[in-house]
């Protein structure tokens, strides 16, 4: 094929796909700019409850959540102890980005804490330098209830990690986890071919389905709601 006759067909194919290439930008550009609030709100949620649940490794983390905003006098709105604890740290000194006085509280915490609440998904996003991987990782790992808890807490505790081949999710980098995440949230008709062709790649990597799902785009919606409650019970 000659290469005028390329040219011709990749500027076809683009025609042919400009809703769908528009469409994932928008997303994209979405989730860019939604991403770091979503992680803010995470690390708060996981500070409310270090400060002031005392939580355990082996007691489901929802009854530290619910020492702490009971403590707070927040049980029935959340987002009311989110401004509370935010208020406190900005008002800290000294004077500064909320992220450095979060990155202070992160460092403080146990890695288990960490390592059940995807922490790492929100230090990245922020810039913040993320904890070690725990060496309990290679032993326990977040029930299947909890896997998608991201960016709300989980309510149980780690469950003992049972032999398994690794997974194709074992070789992806953050980026990459965040990318698939994104793309499995639209219909499989409605994928690009560089997408199709992603997920094969990342498919082939090694054996194993079970997928690590973070809720992104869809917490915002839930979020909206949690919000509407929020403001009513205040």
């Amino acid at each position: 094929m000659s290469r005028p006759t390329t040219l011709r067909r990749i500027r076809r194919l683009k025609a042919d796909y400009a809703h769908t290439i528009a469409e994932y930008e928008r997303r994209k550009k979405e989730w860019e700019e939604l991403r770091p609030s979503l992680a803010v709100d995470h690390l708060l949620r996981i500070i409310v409850v270090f400060q002031y649940g005392d939580p355990r490794i082996d007691e489901p983390l929802a009854l530290a959540t619910h020492r702490a905003l009971s403590k707070l006098g927040c049980l029935k709105a959340e987002r009311v102890a989110l401004w509370r604890v935010r208020d406190i740290l900005e008002a800290e000194p000294p004077a500064g980005d909320i992220k450095s006085k979060i990155s202070a509280r992160v460092r403080q915490m146990p890695d288990w804490l960490l390592y059940l609440c995807a922490a790492f998904f929100s230090t990245n996003a922020l810039g913040i330098e993320a904890p070690p991987r725990p060496k309990s990782a290679s032993e326990l790992k977040l029930s299947p209830s909890d896997c998608k808890a991201w960016p709300f807490l989980p309510q149980g505790v780690l469950v003992p990690r049972g032999k398994r081949e690794r997974s194709f999710l074992d070789e992806m980098s953050v980026e990459e986890h965040l990318e698939h995440l994104d793309i499995l949230q639209r219909p499989e008709e409605k994928r690009t071919r560089r997408e199709r062709r992603f997920l094969d790649d990342i498919y082939a990597r090694g054996p194993g389905i079970g997928v690590f799902i973070i809720r992104a785009l869809e917490s915002k919606q839930q979020q909206h709601a949690t919000d509407n409650r929020d403001d009513g019970a205040g």
